[in-house]
């Protein structure tokens, strides 16, 4: 089921189809940097919380993305991505005529939603020569006036999420006008080699597939010049999503009371996601810079051994990389 699933998103989404296929096959992992204070939480509480993207760092982090789409489809358009999101829209036409307008229509109609109600986690690819000592960039992002940790997981599970567990994840395009353009002629060139397949799917189906494409290049597309940090999104859309096996609180945040939906890390049969315990899903910690590595690690090695990790000692380590601030 997995793989037929796979063959239809590699149509449409080829941009993460390749950054799927880097992950596996040079057994990349993915990395959660927080606060050590998240970190404790996350662990104690078997919980990983998303934020309303308007409560983001900087907002221009989906931004970005609806600049981009917007750029495509509304007038006056004139831009390079326009051409290719036209070419995309034909290639469907040829298939089942009028499709592509339901889909933009679809888009817009959810608009407000994916712009004000969406939620996230971010992570990014962890890379075998950041095992000692983390991403010097992202520390000093969560070091400034707190100590940061970097969670390391198996990214295997974030395949099993789907809408009947309340969330799904994408990988984040680094794209400008030209990237995004380059991707949809791609991608009408690959539903033209697959014509047959599609016709055989069903409008409705097709139709899913092309509305998930534009709410992922909304939602997950960032400034090229952000490209190393290769990040991937865990998100849920209020009213588009099922809620599934997410938990909405209310949380206080920097004084600030807002919505959260919890992402519960322990196994949902009812969607058939499974691995996600902390002792599974969970590889190592790393501590970041702090005046008090040990105390640190101490804390977390207990919380680990409370959430049921075997050999909690050897699967953290603090980085000593040395942070200018």
């Amino acid at each position: 089921m997995l793989q037929k699933a796979l063959e239809l998103s590699d149509i449409f989404a080829p941009h993460e189809a390749k950054r799927r296929d880097e992950l596996f096959q040079l057994n990349r992992r993915l990395i959660h940097y927080t606060s050590a204070a998240a970190a404790v939480s996350i662990i104690r509480n078997s919980a990983v919380w998303m934020r309303n993207v308007l409560c983001m760092n900087d907002y221009m982090e989906v931004e970005h993305g609806f600049q981009l789409m917007r750029r495509s489809f509304e007038p006056p358009v004139d831009s390079e991505s326009e051409r290719g999101l036209r070419a995309v829209a034909a290639a469907l036409d040829a298939i089942f005529p009028e499709i592509s307008k339901d889909c933009i229509d679809w888009f817009n109609g959810w608009l407000f939603a994916l712009r004000n109600k969406t939620y996230v986690t971010c992570l990014s690819e962890h890379h075998p020569s950041e095992n000692e000592y983390g991403r010097l960039s992202m520390w000093r992002s969560y070091t400034a006036s707190q100590v940061g940790v970097g969670l390391i997981i198996n990214p295997l599970p974030l395949y099993s999420l789907s809408q009947t567990f309340g969330a799904f994840s994408s990988p984040v395009y680094y794209f400008g006008d030209v990237e995004l353009r380059d991707t949809f002629f791609e991608i009408a060139s690959n539903v033209t080699a697959n014509k047959d397949l599609l016709a055989s799917k069903g409008a409705d189906e097709v139709k899913g597939y092309f509305c998930m494409l534009l709410r992922g290049i909304a939602m997950c597309t960032k400034h090229p010049g952000f490209h190393e940090e290769k990040e991937w999104r865990i998100m849920h859309t209020q009213g588009l999503d099922e809620q599934g096996a997410l938990l909405r609180e209310v949380e206080i945040i920097n004084g600030v009371p807002q919505p959260v939906f919890k992402i519960p890390l322990k196994d949902h049969l009812e969607s058939g996601m499974t691995g996600i315990s902390i002792p599974d899903l969970l590889e190592h910690v790393i501590i970041g810079p702090t005046e008090f590595p040990m105390p640190v690690k101490d804390a977390i090695v207990i919380e680990l051994e409370k959430a049921g990790v075997k050999d909690a000692e050897t699967k953290v380590s603090y980085s000593n990389i040395p942070l200018r601030t």
